[in-house]
């Protein structure tokens, strides 16, 4: 099903970069529309013909529930201009109460372990202490509580990672057409080629990546906090700079790009659009002031409908990855606070052990913003302009 859904949006894809080499020198729903329509109608012809209506479908289950109750349905300005703080609040903090959930379950059993084990490793049974045995039963019985959880954690961002990029592919072939039909077929061009790239790259990356390395780096981690004496802390940690380092240079180089490329195509799209008016102004006899005022009234529905399926984007991008964000945070702070009172009572390995699993809560959380600026900055540039006003 995932497959089929991927395979669709990369046909329109590719569909849509042909539409913009072949007919990107006017703008193309221009022609399209009949003359004597009002603003409104042909925003809503637009609105129909650019398939922005059909942006709401491609959004995982989870986010379409979401989106509903926060009154969009789809990529209407209207619907998003309605949009208030109340219902947003609202609904941050009724998902942040369905991601404390698990954290909040296995804190309890936590800290029950941590307690026992600094009573009992106070106690002295007969001349024979049991602090060192019970502290090794107690990190044992953390790691239990946690790998689970954690797990299950990594494979649900791995599920929205990749129905994030669904999303993406979906966006490119309307976004593209609506930025060529306005009048910028070039900046449509790029955007459809480094976008696309994008999309796919995040997908393969979701399944195939970090899923396995980050439950191997899971593992390790939590192995160097049981037995130190393994010497695998070195490696986690190279591990963790390594990932950090890439996913910063890796946004840094898409930004760039592709604000670059935003700015190059600027001017040749203007010189395109005031070129058409030109000659439609100049050589068609009487009417061609009238046409070419057409052409502006039709270009600036489109930017209209360009900036609000840009919002609908930004806005599905944030409540896409909302939940497990929150979920992500909500670990890191449960890890910290059970290994401060770990090391409250000199629990040294459970507490190395809770930290190396907020370690990897933190290395996912970076992969989910990098995923995230990319879906971001390709949306306000588009709202922005494209690249050209």
């Amino acid at each position: 099903m995932k497959r089929t859904r991927i395979s669709k949006h990369l046909c329109r894809c590719c569909f849509a970069v042909l539409f913009c080499l072949l007919f990107g020198n006017g703008s193309v729903l221009a022609a399209q529309t009949e003359p004597g329509l009002s603003p409104d109608e042909i925003y809503a012809e637009q609105y129909e013909e650019s398939g922005a209506g059909e942006l709401f479908g491609a959004l995982p289950e989870d986010t379409q529930g979401s989106m509903d109750r926060l009154g969009v349905s789809g990529a209407d300005l209207t619907e998003l201009q309605n949009l208030n703080a109340e219902t947003l609040l609202a609904e941050i903090g009724s998902t942040a109460a369905d991601a404390a959930t698990a954290p909040l379950r296995s804190a309890a059993g936590m800290i029950g372990v941590i307690l026992l084990c600094a009573l009992v490793s106070g106690a002295d049974f007969s001349g024979r202490p049991l602090s060192g045995t019970m502290t090794l039963v107690g990190t044992l019985c953390v790691c239990t509580t946690l790998i689970l959880p954690l797990t299950a954690c990594i494979a649900d961002a791995a599920k929205v990672i990749d129905g994030a990029a669904v999303f993406t592919l979906a966006c490119v072939p309307v976004l593209a057409g609506l930025l060529a039909a306005g009048g910028q077929p070039t900046a449509a061009t790029s955007y459809s080629f480094l976008m696309l790239g994008a999309g796919n790259g995040i997908s393969i990356a979701a399944s195939t990546l970090i899923v396995p390395l980050l439950n191997l780096f899971l593992a390790f981690s939590l192995v160097s906090g049981i037995s130190p004496q393994i010497r695998l802390k070195g490696i986690c940690d190279g591990f963790s700079q390594v990932v950090k380092w890439i996913l910063g240079f890796a946004t840094t180089v898409f930004s760039a790009v592709l604000g670059m490329q935003s700015f190059l195509t600027s001017a040749a799209d203007a010189a395109s659009v005031k070129t058409a008016k030109f000659m439609v102004s100049s050589f068609v006899p009487v009417v061609g002031g009238a046409l070419g005022d057409a052409v502006t009234t039709v270009q600036g529905c489109v930017k209209l409908l360009k900036s609000g399926v840009g919002a609908f984007a930004l806005l599905a991008g944030a409540v896409i990855f909302l939940p497990v964000l929150l979920r992500c945070l909500l670990w890191i702070l449960t890890c910290q606070i059970c290994a401060g009172m770990g090391e409250l009572f000199s629990l040294t390995e459970l507490a190395s052990v809770l930290r190396a699993a907020g370690k990897t809560m933190g290395i996912l959380i970076s992969v989910i913003l990098c995923c995230l600026v990319v879906l971001t900055v390709s949306s306000v540039l588009v709202i922005t302009g494209g690249g050209g006003g």
